[in-house]
């Protein structure tokens, strides 16, 4: 293994092409963004095939992988493989770039998983309304149920993608995604984390703010020196976290 571009003792980053490092690490957990191959920066090349994530579900207990629909369906038909369940994000503040073959806005991307997952962690705390039904919330559809029910997540995610307002700094990465996306991932996994793809470092810190373990792998060193400044900031106080 080479000397890690970055080690604060929790979060580790190796500068260089994961499908030659990634094999000598240990980890439980594998959540990635990977290059879709559209040409948005120099590294956009399309590297991950139905193998190379045949032999990830077979080395990690979780393996979430984000992509465009088509791009992971034609993963899993090469791989051989079903996800054991499928999250689509659909970002609240505007459309994920470009257009499909068909010259429709891609307006969400997908995230496929396979393995171990507690799902039920994202269960959160039913609304109680201020109807004349007191003491009483509604579940999505308006069904009543009691106050204290605990609210299943849905399977369509709505946070915002990160630094697309004018007014915002811009973004780490052209294809950043937000670090509240990957903190849920994450939420219903245990273990150490791995990403070979990991861009600007946002699984990265979503793992670091939650107090777990990770590595991350990227092939340009920019990006390896700005996940590296967003590991120094300091570690998220999650209770007061939006």
């Amino acid at each position: 293994m080479p000397e890690p571009y970055y080690d604060d003792g929790t979060v580790t980053i190796y500068h260089g092409d994961c499908r030659e490092l990634l094999p000598d690490l240990e980890a439980a957990v594998l959540l990635t963004d990977p290059p879709y191959g559209a040409g948005h920066y120099s590294s956009d090349v399309e590297v991950l095939t139905g193998d190379l994530l045949r032999d990830w579900i077979g080395d990690f207990t979780f393996v979430g992988v984000f992509g465009w629909p088509e791009k992971l369906i034609g993963l899993c038909v090469a791989a051989g493989v079903t996800p054991s369940e499928w999250v689509t994000w659909w970002p609240s503040n505007g459309r994920n770039r470009g257009f499909n073959l068909h010259g429709l806005w891609r307006e969400v991307e997908c995230v496929a998983t396979f393995g171990k997952a507690n799902w039920d962690t994202l269960r959160q705390p039913a609304v109680v309304t201020t109807t004349p039904m007191a003491n009483t919330a509604k579940l999505r559809g308006g069904r009543p149920c009691a106050p204290n029910t605990q609210v299943r997540a849905g399977d369509v995610w709505r946070d915002e993608s990160p630094n697309l307002n004018p007014n915002q700094p811009p973004r780490l990465h052209p294809n950043e995604k937000p670090v509240s996306v990957m903190r849920k991932l994450l939420a219903v996994t245990e273990g150490d984390v791995a990403d070979p793809f990991m861009g600007s470092g946002a699984t990265l810190r979503a793992a670091k703010d939650m107090g777990r373990r990770a590595i991350g792998i990227e092939v340009e060193e920019r990006y390896c020196e700005i996940a590296a400044r967003r590991m120094g900031q300091e570690v998220m106080d999650l209770g007061k976290a939006a």
